[in-house]
């Protein structure tokens, strides 16, 4: 009934499962050979923070790198996306706008500032795209939470 042996199926299922998109953790070292070009880090809020008031500015740094408006495709270049309590999306997906939580920073800056959030904790993700808006490989990301008083 099926040509495909046995063997080479679950093969090829194992494979499947094991090659999720599963965005990584930041904890996740790229392999030797992968090395990011450069690094972002969100300078403000600086992590375990607290912040007076519902206003949250973001300031990001990088090095390695430029960081161009979107739709520069020049290689070695990309512009910032912040996740305000938002998980990241997929490997080669582009990034999603979800006004109030997922931000696309496409002028070429690198400051934001988010109106009313709530009082709590919070997680912040910024993450470097190309001109096309798909998170560079191997990923350029910083995480912190914060807290809003």
């Amino acid at each position: 009934m099926n040509n495909i042996p046995k063997l080479s199926l679950a093969v090829v299922i194992t494979t499947l499962l094991a090659c999720g998109d599963a965005p990584p953790d930041e904890t996740d070292a790229p392999a030797a050979d992968e090395a990011p070009i450069g690094t972002v880090t969100i300078a403000q809020p600086a992590a375990e923070s607290q912040v007076m008031g519902a206003n949250v500015t973001v300031s990001l740094q990088v090095a390695g790198f430029q960081i161009v408006p979107a739709g520069d495709t020049t290689s070695g270049t990309g512009h910032h996306h912040l996740y305000l309590d938002a998980d990241l999306t997929g490997a080669g997906e582009p990034v999603p706008t979800v006004p109030g939580s997922i931000i696309h920073m496409g002028d070429g800056s690198s400051e934001y500032t988010f109106e009313g959030v709530l009082p709590g904790e919070h997680r912040l993700i910024a993450v470097v795209a190309d001109g096309i808006h798909i998170p560079l490989q191997p990923w350029v990301v910083d995480t912190v939470t914060f807290t809003v008083n």
